[in-house]
């Protein structure tokens, strides 16, 4: 969750940034404010619109204001980020929310290892498009803490990451999902400077929450490789197995699976797909189990004058293991972004977002807003 609020300056944090150079989208505008090493980049956006289902309520206009600042220092290896955005729904006040999030982390760089210690802190609202919300009639708030520790060792062409990541989810109006999660992970990979590299990658998940039969220990293991053209596109491909074992009930044992693909034909545009069948998502409020399948694209495109153009979408499935309950998501999204100068963008966006369930019913949703960022 962090990870995808998170710019990829934060060390410890956004492990999935994209496997090749970022377009240039950042390019068309401001970098904020450099001293020396260090970068201040402030930002300030307001955004207006209307969404037509608001967790499948009655249609209402929307207004947001997200100010932000990212502060970085890649040579001292450190980076932080704070971010406060209010969502407000004059129609229909229940739907309104605010999302904050603020995050910290510091990476020690030696000889042949990077140790990186890291924490974060997100207050969000859950809403009924998002897997493992069941059918929310409006936004649940949650608190999310979180800290992690790493250290990524370099010996020849081996590298191996050990990490350990400890979080607390508090959900104030349904205690019952409050739980915390102890999540140990090691990753081996081999690259001798061929295109072709291997993968290990073992994961843990022990899970402690105020519903006993919910509480489990999650273990992963895959294998695979990544074959990489240098600039160009990168393919990794990982497959193994998942269980969960749970403190009441029958273990589970399914197949993992985890594709990407990068492709950046150029430093304008960039296409990024992912495949993905896991046991459970940690990153969901929900602590219901189940089984998760998914995939997700996004399209980068700038270099069109002053334009940039994102266009995104997930199909997520999943099902649960207590009971005979299935759930589909699907997620649309187009942003154009116009940079009328370095410092001020336009943006128009589009967003449907779809959930079928023959238990909890279906819903969908259309989004449509407009807004002006400044960045200096």
């Amino acid at each position: 969750m962090l990870d995808d609020l998170l710019p990829i300056t934060i060390p410890g944090f956004a492990p999935d940034a994209p496997a090749l150079t970022p377009p240039q989208a950042r390019a068309l505008g401001a970098t904020g404010w450099r001293f020396g090493t260090l970068s201040l980049s402030p930002a300030l956006s307001a955004t207006g619109g209307y969404d037509s289902a608001p967790n499948g309520a009655a249609g209402s206009m929307l207004v947001q204001l997200s100010p932000s600042l990212a502060v970085s220092d890649p040579v001292a290896g450190f980076g932080a980020y704070a971010l406060v955005s209010p969502s407000l729904y004059p129609q229909d006040q229940p739907q309104s929310s605010t999302m904050a999030a603020l995050a910290v982390g510091q990476g020690f760089t030696m000889a042949r290892q990077t140790i990186t210690l890291a924490g974060g802190f997100v207050r969000g609202a859950e809403t009924g498009f998002a897997i493992g919300a069941g059918n929310l009639a409006r936004p649940l708030p949650f608190n999310l803490s979180q800290v992690r520790l790493s250290d990524r060792i370099t010996q020849a062409a081996l590298t191996i990451t050990p990490d350990l990541s400890a979080s607390l989810l508090r959900v104030p109006a349904s205690p019952a999902q409050d739980r915390g999660d102890l999540r140990p992970a090691l990753r081996l990979s081999y690259d001798d400077g061929a295109p072709l590299s291997y993968v290990l990658a073992l994961r843990g998940d022990l899970s402690d929450g105020r519903i006993v039969a919910q509480d489990a220990t999650n273990i992963a293991l895959l294998g695979g490789v990544r074959d990489q053209a240098s600039g160009l596109w990168s393919v990794s491909v990982l497959a193994g197995g998942a269980g969960r074992l749970p403190r009441q009930g029958p273990a589970l044992l399914t197949p993992a699976l985890e594709i990407r693909l990068d492709w950046a034909p150029d430093r304008l545009d960039e296409l990024r797909l992912n495949l993905v069948r896991e046991l459970d998502d940690p990153d969901r409020v929900s602590a219901l189990p189940y089984t998760l399948s998914a995939a997700k694209f996004t399209l980068l495109r700038a270099g069109l004058q002053q334009l940039s153009f994102r266009a995104q979408g997930e199909l997520s499935q999943a099902d649960y293991l207590h009971g005979d309950l299935r759930e589909t998501l699907v997620n649309l999204g187009a942003t154009v972004t116009w940079h009328v100068s370095p410092f001020i963008a336009l943006e128009l966006r589009y967003g449907f977002n779809d959930r079928q369930s023959p238990q909890l019913g279906a819903a969908n949703e259309h989004v449509m807003t407009m807004g002006v960022s400044w960045t200096p």
